[in-house]
């Protein structure tokens, strides 16, 4: 698949989010129960986001494969269900490209959470400066 980012912003944590993820094969859970593995979020954007991972998931790749990503940019829980569009072994752990198709709810929330962490960001200095 050639995908080429057509985001007007993403946002680059310095310090990455701890995010939940349930993987999905063909949209059911690997794992019947609906076990959680752990990840890091490491930049977002409305429509997508680079998530590390120490779980492999490239036997899955002739599968569709998705991941129910679940974390907290400043105070809301938000759940996304997104594709893996690609993947890198990076150290011990692999990195993942995820794109979130129509859920512009999931959308609304990512843009109005960022705006909220990233004033909190802002002023912060100045009120400790």
């Amino acid at each position: 698949m050639i995908f080429k980012r057509q985001e007007g912003f993403r946002y680059a944590f310095g310090e990455p989010l701890e995010a939940k993820i349930v993987i999905l094969i063909n949209g059911k859970p690997l794992h019947g129960d609906g076990t959680s593995a752990t990840g890091q979020v490491l930049d977002i954007s409305p429509r997508g986001m680079k998530l590390r991972s120490e779980v492999d998931l490239n036997e899955h790749k002739n599968d569709m494969l998705q991941l129910e990503v679940s974390f907290v940019l400043d105070t809301t829980q938000i759940r996304a269900i997104g594709e893996v569009v690609w993947s890198k072994n990076f150290g011990s752990g692999y990195h993942y490209g995820i794109v979130f198709y129509d859920q512009s709810a999931i959308e609304n929330l990512i843009i109005g959470e960022l705006k909220i962490r990233r004033r909190k960001e802002v002023l912060k200095p100045k009120i400790n400066g």
